[in-house]
C-alpha cells in the first residue's frame, strides 16, 4: 500500500511540472507557487525533494571538476563490511551492486565529483595513523559507531551542527541515531541512509512457521499487531514446543536459539536504556536509577540462566563448528521455534533454506510499554563523521550531503523495498512486522560508547548463567558514573 501511494505522489507531481509548463511566466510562477504549497501539504518533505520526487540536498548544485571525494570504510571479509560504495559485495548480489553504481554514477554526473573508496580491513588503525599525523588523507570516514564514539570522545571529529549550510536533520540522516549520539547538542557522528547496515543490524525474532503450525500455536501476527506479544508470552512458546534431550542439537527442538550478545539487546527492548540525556543534552547514568531497570534485566538474565531444557545458546562450547554457521543451520533445518537475528540472517536463510520462517518484532516487555523497540547494538553499524585532519571540511560535508541523498534514492531502495520486502521476507505479514522494527530503531549511547564495559557486563552474566546482576551493577558502579561524568567534563569545557 505504501508503495501505492508513494507512486500516486509522484504521478501527482508529475503532472503539477507539466500542467506549470503550459503558462505564461507570470501564470507558471503563480501556478508553481500553489503546486509546492499543495504537496507541501500533501507530503512533509517536499522540501527534500525534487520534481520528480527524487531525495536531494537543499545546496545549490557546484561543480567538482578536478576535485575527489575520498571516503575510508569497513572492509575485509565477513557479514558487515560496507556494501555501501564498491561494487563487489556477494552477499546482497546484484540487486545492491546495481544501486550503489548507480548512485556513484548520478552523484558523479551531478556534481563533476572522482569517488575515491578506501575500503580497508584496519579501518581504526587507519584513521587513527591518519589523524595522528594530520594527514587528511581522508574526507570522510565510515568504521563503526563504537569506534566513532572513541574518536569523538578524544575530540578528533567535527561538530557536524557548526559546518555551514550542514543539516544534521535531513530525513537521510538517522534521527534517533543523531540525537542518541548527540553531546551538549554537538553531533559528532550519526548514521543513516549512506549505509545499509543501520537496517542490516535492526534487531528482530525470526520463528518457525511450519512449528507455529504443527503445535497449534497462535497467530504471531496477531499477537503483535494486538500488544499481546510480549516477552512472557515468547517464552511460554518457546517452552511449548521444546524436547531438548541429545547433546547433538540437530536430535533437539528448542523453543529459542539465542546468543550471550542477546541479553542485552532483550534489556533494550524494554524501553529501557544505560544513559539518558539531561535538560542541557549531556549524558546522564539511567541504569541502576531505577527498580525498573535493574529488575528487567534480572529477568532477562534469570530467564536465560534457567533455559537449560528450552533454549540453545550459539556458542554453547559443546559445539564445534563456527558458532554463527551453526546457529543459523540449526534454525534453518527446523530446530528451534525463534531465534533472535539480525537481517544479514535473514538474507543469509533466503540463499541457503527453504524453511518457511516469520518476522517479528522483540516483544513488549511488560504492560507499561505501549510500543515495540528496536534497540540497536553499535558494534557493527557504520557511522558518518568528518575528522579533524580532513583538509576541507565544507567540501566533506556537501559531499556527504550528496551521496546520502543519493544512496536514499537508490540503495536504501534497493535494500529495503527490493531486497527485505521483496525477496527476502516469505509472507505479507512479515512486510507489516519490518515497518514495526524499521519505525523504532532506538539506540544507546551507554551500549555505544561502553560506559564501564556494560557490554561484557551482561555478555559475561549471560554466558556464565547467572542473574545476578545486582552484584555485578555494584561493581561497576563506580567506573559506569566517572565515564559519564568524564565524557561531560570533556565537553563542558
Amino acid at each position: 500500500m505504501k508503495k501505492f501511494f508513494a507512486l500516486l505522489l509522484v504521478f501527482v507531481m508529475a503532472l503539477s511540472v507539466l500542467a506549470a509548463c503550459g503558462k505564461t511566466d507570470e501564470g507558471s510562477q503563480a501556478a508553481s507557487d500553489v503546486s509546492q504549497a499543495e504537496t507541501s501539504k500533501t507530503d512533509p518533505n517536499a522540501q527534500w525533494k525534487d520534481s520528480a520526487g527524487n531525495w536531494v540536498p537543499k545546496q545549490p548544485v557546484k561543480d567538482m571538476s578536478g576535485k575527489t571525494f575520498t571516503i575510508i570504510v569497513k572492509g575485509g571479509t565477513g557479514t558487515y563490511q560496507s556494501d555501501d560504495f564498491t561494487t563487489d559485495g556477494t552477499l546482497y548480489g546484484d540487486i545492491l551492486n546495481t544501486a550503489v553504481n548507480d548512485r556513484n554514477n548520478k552523484v558523479e554526473e551531478i556534481y563533476k565529483i572522482e569517488l575515491n573508496v578506501v575500503k580497508s580491513a584496519t579501518i581504526n588503525e587507519d584513521i587513527q595513523q591518519d589523524l595522528d599525523a594530520s594527514a587528511g588523507d581522508y574526507d570522510a570516514i565510515m568504521p563503526n559507531m563504537t569506534a566513532l564514539s572513541r574518536f569523538a570522545s578524544e575530540e578528533n571529529l567535527y561538530d557536524l551542527t557548526k559546518i555551514k549550510d550542514f543539516d544534521v536533520n535531513a530525513p537521510w540522516y538517522d534521527k534517533n541515531a543523531t540525537e542518541a549520539f548527540s553531546i551538549g547538542n554537538a553531533v559528532y557522528f550519526t548514521t543513516g541512509d549512506l549505509t545499509i547496515l543501520s537496517k542490516v543490524n535492526a534487531p528482530s525474532i525470526l520463528f518457525n512457521k511450519e512449528m507455529q503450525n504443527d503445535y497449534h500455536l497462535p497467530n504471531l501476527y496477531d499477537l503483535v499487531r494486538e500488544k499481546k506479544w510480549t516477552f512472557d508470552k515468547m517464552i511460554d512458546l518457546g517452552k511449548q514446543v521444546a524436547s531438548v534431550t541429545n547433546e547433538d542439537p540437530f536430535q533437539n527442538t528448542y523453543g529459542m536459539l539465542t546468543s550471550y550478545g542477546d541479553a542485552m539487546v532483550m534489556f533494550g527492548a524494554s524501553g529501557e536504556k544505560v544513559v539518558d540525556k539531561d535538560e542541557n543534552d549531556m549524558p546522564m547514568l539511567k541504569f541502576g536509577s531505577t527498580e525498573r531497570s535493574l529488575g528487567i534485566a534480572q529477568k532477562v538474565l534469570k530467564t536465560l540462566e534457567e533455559g537449560d531444557n528450552w533454549l540453545v545458546f550459539a556458542q554453547d562450547p559443546a559445539f564445534s563448528a563456527d558458532v554463527w554457521v551453526l546457529s543459523l543451520k540449526i534454525f534453518s533445518e527446523g530446530h528451534a521455534l525463534f531465534r533472535p537475528s539480525y537481517f544479514s540472517a535473514t538474507t543469509k536463510l533466503r540463499k541457503q533454506s527453504d524453511i518457511t520462517f516469520g518476522i517479528l518484532p522483540h516483544p513488549l516487555m511488560d504492560d507499561t510499554q505501549t510500543e515495540y523497540v528496536s534497540y540497536s547494538g553499535t558494534g557493527e553499524t557504520a557511522g558518518i563523521a568528518i575528522p579533524i585532519s580532513a583538509k576541507d571540511p565544507e567540501f566533506s560535508a556537501y559531499m556527504i550531503d550528496a551521496y546520502s541523498a543519493w544512496a536514499k534514492n537508490y540503495v536504501t531502495h534497493a535494500y529495503y523495498d527490493v531486497i527485505l520486502y521483496q525477496r527476502d521476507a516469505r509472507d505479507n505479514e512479515s512486510e507489516e512486522m519490518l515497518d514495526i522494527i524499521f519505525s523504532n530503531i532506538v539506540y544507546d549511547m551507554g551500549e555505544c560508547f561502553n560506559f564501564g564495559k556494560i557490554k561484557e557486563t551482561f555478555y559475561n552474566l549471560a554466558r556464565d548463567r547467572s542473574s545476578d546482576i545486582t552484584s555485578a551493577y555494584q561493581s561497576i558502579q563506580g567506573v559506569l558514573e566517572s565515564d559519564v561524568q568524564e565524557l561531560r567534563e570533556t565537553f563542558e569545557k
